[in-house]
């Protein structure tokens, strides 16, 4: 959304703090607040899976991760409020963040593509836009990397993966696909909004190497909590 447009929509919407709800400025994205109050985790979290407690262990089809926050206090704020439909301010931030540090960590290695985890057509249409995506765009816009969402799709599932225990997340990961796409040779990074098992990040990025990917980097606003 263009500056302008945001300034006018302020006047009728006034803009809030996705992570607490307090009236800010119609430029920012959270308050100085919440701000300070959110814990980077980035140097805590592997390099590779993106996750406080490893799990390298696993097979992983993603060869390196940039995981900022942890999903508790006020990024889990943040991203409910991203989730429900109401408050994309909270994906715009965490696009920037995970921005500025591939900018200054991962500068030399070059990309062709940003894919978000999508999601169903219902569950896009019930919410207005797909949360990965919003944060996908940040990035692509930052980094100067297509963002493609005509890559993977979901189909209607049960229940989304959010509200699932381990076991059934596995099951439910058949309702991703990949399109009929050739991206062979292809240096991708896979977006999504919060990393739980890592099941459903590694089920899209098996996908897109199927496709040809050559490589699949992750990126994620969060990964949850160590337990």
């Amino acid at each position: 959304m263009s500056t302008a447009s945001k300034f006018i929509l302020d006047l009728f919407f006034p803009n809030r703090c996705p992570c607490c709800g307090d009236f800010i400025r119609w430029d920012k994205l959270i308050c100085g607040k919440c701000s300070r109050s959110i814990e980077a985790v980035y140097d805590k979290v592997c390099k590779e899976c993106g996750k406080e407690i490893c799990i390298c262990s696993q097979k992983l089809s993603y060869s390196g991760a940039v995981v900022p926050f942890r999903y508790d206090g006020r990024t889990r704020e943040g991203i409910l409020s991203l989730k429900r439909g109401n408050n994309k301010n909270f994906g715009e931030y965490s696009g920037k963040i995970i921005s500025e540090i591939m900018k200054h960590e991962y500068s030399s290695r070059k990309f062709d593509m940003i894919v978000p985890v999508p999601m169903s057509r219902s569950s896009l249409a019930s919410r207005g836009y797909n949360q990965a995506e919003v944060i996908a765009k940040e990035i692509s816009d930052a980094l100067d990397i297509p963002l493609r969402n005509d890559i993977l799709f979901r189909q209607k599932t049960a229940s989304s993966q959010h509200f699932l225990g381990r076991a059934q997340r596995f099951v439910n990961l058949t309702a991703f696909d990949v399109y009929d796409t050739d991206i062979t040779g292809k240096k991708v990074i896979l977006c999504d909004d919060v990393i739980t098992t890592a099941a459903t990040v590694n089920r899209c990025a098996s996908l897109l190497k199927q496709a040809g990917a050559a490589e699949v980097f992750l990126a994620a606003a969060a990964q949850s909590k160590p337990k």
